[in-house]
């Protein structure tokens, strides 16, 4: 607000100038209608003698706490939501590039968005009613400015993020790159900053009609937190109970140590010209990184079967079929593919190059 304007509305007033005077004056020099109803709306209609100023809001540190967390759980909920959504759709049209596996890595993707939705979107929900709550019993509370700030900042990122999609979208077509998979995540993109920009534009036009009272939740508004619930639930189906993830984390271990007894054994053989007797002289050899010789959850050693001088078996139980097969080891992922319950890998121990 220019303290001109201001000073100079004060004083017409004062001398008992009428509104639509001063309206048309100051339009007659050039100010536009929202700056001059802004600097009559400081001032009561009153038949008091000199001007009486309206009670104007004011910024507490509860106000910018609750309007901070606010938007920053929205930016929380809008990221991840779109996070869940691009591991579902890589894992139903999944790329050709992607490994065997690839579905334990999305799927872990899908469990860190899934946490942090089930977090941020209750925090932003309940923040959201306290705000509406607040500017129910003080309506002038919708002229905060931090509030307008972020809302303002947040449209700004809103059609940054959506020209950035068209943007990717013309320069697909233009290279001729229109798979399934790109077209929906442009689409999920789009729909997630649409309805963040629709939401709170529409917003930002109720406050300026003088839309009275607080404006109840838009379509927009209701459409987004269905949409945050139903990829909630999506992402927890896809991410797996808690405890079969357990599970998949026990055979991971169990193939890790596996994979360390191998390098262990095969350096052994290699130094020694045979194969070691017992996993004891395994742990014991000075090249050894063995982390472990027992299963992770029963204890139980692993077996370790001498066949010949070049061969031995590694033998270990496993809850879930497959578990480890994305995980990339020496002697390569599908080497270590298996199924549930025991299951031996025999392996052959390299031969040391010959010196001319």
């Amino acid at each position: 607000m220019s303290s001109e304007l201001d000073a100079f509305v004060r004083e017409a007033l004062g001398r008992g100038i009428p509104r639509e005077q001063i309206r048309a004056t100051l339009a007659s020099a050039g100010w536009r209608a929202d700056e001059i109803d802004g600097a009559l709306a400081r001032w009561a209609e009153s038949d008091f003698p000199i001007p009486v100023p309206q009670r104007r809001p004011y910024l507490s540190a509860r106000e910018a706490f609750l309007y901070l967390v606010l938007f920053a759980t929205l930016y929380v909920v809008a990221f991840n939501v779109g996070s869940v959504l691009f591991a579902l759709i890589e894992w139903r049209w999944p790329d050709a590039a992607l490994a065997a596996g690839g579905r334990l890595h999305l799927a872990a993707r899908a469990r860190f968005a899934t946490a942090s939705l089930l977090t941020a979107f209750p925090i932003l929900l309940f923040v959201s009613r306290l705000v509406a709550r607040a500017i129910a019993r003080d309506p002038e509370k919708r002229g905060s400015r931090i509030r307008k700030w972020l809302t303002y900042l947040t449209l700004f990122l809103a059609a940054l993020v959506m020209i950035g999609d068209v943007i990717a979208l013309v320069s697909a077509v233009l290279s001729g790159e229109m798979g399934t998979r790109f077209l929906l995540k442009v689409a999920v993109v789009f729909a997630i900053a649409g309805i963040v920009f629709g939401h709170y534009l529409g917003d930002l036009r109720r406050e300026e009609a003088e839309a009275p009272g607080p404006a109840a939740p838009g379509v927009l508004a209701r459409v987004g937190a269905v949409a945050a619930l139903l990829t909630i639930v999506a992402g927890l189906w896809f991410a797996g109970s808690p405890q079969q993830e357990r599970r998949r984390s026990l055979d991971e271990r169990r193939i890790g140590d596996l994979n360390l007894l191998a390098q262990a054994i095969d350096a052994y053989a290699r130094e020694n010209r045979v194969l070691p007797a017992t996993l004891d002289q395994v742990v014991d050899f000075r090249f050894s990184q063995v982390r472990s010789v027992r299963d992770p959850e029963t204890g139980a050693l692993y077996d370790y079967i001498g066949l010949d001088s070049l061969r031995y078996q590694l033998c270990a139980t496993f809850e879930l079929p497959d578990t480890a097969s994305t995980i990339e080891y020496d002697r390569g992922s599908r080497f270590w593919s298996h199924s549930a319950g025991r299951q031996c890998f025999t392996i052959t121990v390299p031969r040391a190059p010959r010196v001319p």
